[in-house]
């Protein structure tokens, strides 16, 4: 018996859920959204200090 694992893209837009096979990616291997268009990216994290040597 063999069981294949299959992965789901969820939508942080609007909800949609899909095989991720099923989903079309940009020419970067970012997910897009089938429904709204909304194309999934790398989280941005803005550092307001950066830690120094001397921080310990």
């Amino acid at each position: 018996m063999a069981f294949e694992w299959v992965s789901y893209f969820e939508c942080g837009n609007c909800g949609l859920e899909k095989p991720s096979p099923e989903v079309p990616y940009d020419r970067l291997g970012y997910a897009v959204c089938p429904s709204c268009g909304v194309e999934t990216m790398p989280v941005y994290v803005e550092m307001t200090s950066f830690p120094t040597v001397l921080d310990g």
